[in-house]
């Protein structure tokens, strides 16, 4: 191991005290540089200030219109980057089930279902979007005219339910 000698020690130790915040400069940017990773690590519902949060990662809202779950669902889907052109059932009592696989993680899915329903005397939709584990998973039924249907997320099929043609030809 060389040793420096007295000179070189003190022209070293005169450099660090014309810098004195270049060490506090580094940690800065490593700080920045690791904050940004974990945002981009944390693949959750990003834009959802519209919402109420139940849980975490879960938002909820009700709307008193079709027209205006139909948009509401639409900007959410575009603001949090995900496909929003998504079928709806117009007309039905469950409006939407669809689920996206997380593009950064496909062990998670975003999941959105829109049913009518009543809130505070109330008619409108209710809005759930849920970023949940990808794995099989019972929501709840939804009363249609023609019968019930069971919501459920279900990876093995990769898509979320009703989708009678599909599960009619599994079974």
């Amino acid at each position: 191991m060389k040793r420096l000698s007295l000179s070189a020690r003190q022209h070293a130790a005169h450099k660090a005290q014309e810098n004195p915040h270049g060490a506090v400069v580094v940690m800065i940017f490593f700080l920045i540089a690791f904050l940004l990773a974990a945002r981009s690590a944390n693949a959750q519902w990003a834009v959802m200030n519209k919402y109420a949060e139940f849980g975490l990662g879960n938002f909820y809202m009700f709307v008193p219109r079709e027209t205006d779950a139909k948009r509401i669902i639409q900007e959410t889907l575009q603001d949090n980057r995900l496909p929003y052109q998504v079928a709806f059932r117009k007309g039905k009592s469950l409006l939407l089930s669809t689920a996206f696989n997380d593009p950064l993680n496909n062990e998670y899915v975003y999941v959105v279902h829109s049913f009518k329903g009543r809130k505070n005397d109330v008619n409108g939709y209710h809005i759930f979007c849920y970023y949940m584990e990808n794995r099989y998973r019972y929501f709840y039924d939804v009363e249609e005219i023609d019968g019930r249907i069971s919501v459920i997320h279900d990876p093995a099929v990769l898509d979320v339910s009703p989708n009678q043609q599909r599960s009619a030809k599994k079974d």
